[in-house]
């Protein structure tokens, strides 16, 4: 792939849209500097992101207004954090592992698991999965700290097979029973939002899980789960889905797979996902309606009003911090509905009204005028497709063509 091609690939799929005199910067960079400064950005002096619930009152711990003031910070988060990278991987897991604000109780349990995501994103997983696996908010979400030898709780030992390790097919319902057992005895204190281990509570007999036996602890229930063959395919797969693409060659994944099995580390796998992706492996895939957003306001746009921005993900249908069900969102490619494509060009719309006038030394007018130019701005390197480009030439320049153009279907699909 062209070394251009290349950085407006990892810009819109990665970093969600390029801020205004980004992309020269990574073009003197170069692509290998890129991805280094994306994966490490420590080590290239890159700010953290900082707080992404600062302002707001945690000690309103039940109430909904909470929940969306911290998910309103999260978001503009999001927009501003100078590691698009880590932002990337912390969405991932809240979408792999599935917590809502809409079960968690008390609610404000979700901003410290928010924050232990972003911390572990680029982790080792076995780690990461031992870590919300104690997570006050994931205790509270699928009843862990309510599971003791005396009145077991499957739900979390059912989940961690199906959806966070092994995967449905690689396990029965007697591997439900053995991880439920082993992983009695964890008490969520709501009140302090602490988690103790109460042995009392604890069935400490061996357990046969997976194939391996003499499991009775937390630590044996997630050895056996990421030692079991299907663990690091699985895993690296849905890791490739989102950076590559749905429609990915699993050939190219191979190495990944089996370096993942030996270390568990996630940050080499998204390395190496990454290099495959400015080589030319990427495959079509939709903007969810998050990066889309974070695209669009990097361009730069002014903030939207709270009530605009609550209306355009309830419609699109991806409520970030609100995952509709323990199975997270839906796939991509159902963000090309017309509900989604409607609350886009209203969002587009509301963004451009807001933000008309001079904006970063330019005029809405003069920048949509030349519409090769308009699409150079917003990462289309190429520029835009013939139907789009005959769409907005019939559009007057100014705030329609330019909320057309940021809604158009060339800046959702990459």
């Amino acid at each position: 792939m062209e070394e251009d091609k290349a950085l407006a690939w990892l810009g819109r799929k990665i970093g969600w849209g390029f801020t205004p005199g980004q992309f020269d910067a990574w073009s003197r960079m170069g692509v290998e500097r890129v991805i280094d400064r994306l994966v490490e950005p420590e080590d290239h002096a890159v700010p953290g992101r900082g707080d992404r619930f600062e302002g707001v009152d945690r000690s309103d711990d039940r109430s909904q207004r909470m929940a969306r003031l911290a998910t309103l910070g999260w978001i503009e988060n999001a927009v501003t954090s100078p590691r698009p990278l880590e932002t990337f991987m912390e969405f991932f897991w809240s979408d792999f592992f599935g917590v809502s604000f809409r079960v968690v109780r008390p609610r404000n349990l979700m901003l410290p698991y928010m924050n232990r995501l972003a911390r572990l994103s680029l982790g080792n997983f076995a780690n990461l999965l031992r870590a919300i696996s104690r997570e006050p908010a994931m205790l509270d979400f699928l009843d862990g700290g309510r599971n003791t030898q005396k009145s077991p709780n499957e739900n979390y030992a059912r989940e961690l097979l199906e959806l966070y390790s092994v995967g449905v097919g690689n396990f029965d319902e007697d591997d439900v029973y053995a991880a439920s057992r082993a992983l009695t005895g964890w008490h969520l204190d709501r009140g302090t939002g602490n988690v103790e281990f109460r042995p009392d509570d604890h069935d400490d007999s061996h357990q046969e899980l997976l194939g391996a036996s003499e499991v009775n602890n937390l630590f044996n229930v997630v050895t056996a789960a990421i030692e079991h063959p299907a663990t690091a395919p699985r895993i690296v797969g849905l890791l490739a889905q989102a950076i590559l693409g749905p429609d990915y060659d699993e050939r190219l994944t191979t190495r990944l797979v089996e370096n993942f099995a030996d270390d568990m580390e996630i940050k080499p796998v998204v390395r190496g996902l990454l290099e495959l992706g400015v080589q030319g492996y990427a495959t079509e895939s939709v903007l969810e309606p998050l990066a889309w957003y974070v695209t669009a306001r990097r361009f730069p746009m002014d903030k939207p009003t709270e009530r605009a921005l609550r209306v355009y993900f309830e419609q699109s249908g991806q409520p970030p911090l609100f995952p509709p069900n323990v199975g997270g969102y839906p796939a991509p490619s159902s963000y090309l509905s017309t509900s989604a494509t409607i609350a886009r060009l209203n969002m587009a719309t509301h963004l451009v009204d807001r933000s008309f006038g001079p904006i970063v030394g330019r005029d809405f007018v003069r920048t949509t005028r030349n519409l090769d130019e308009l699409a150079w701005s917003l990462g289309l390197l190429e520029g835009f497709a013939p139907a789009t480009k005959t769409a907005l030439g019939r559009l007057n320049p100014g705030i329609d063509r330019m909320a057309a153009a940021m809604a158009c279907p060339d800046l959702v699909v990459v």
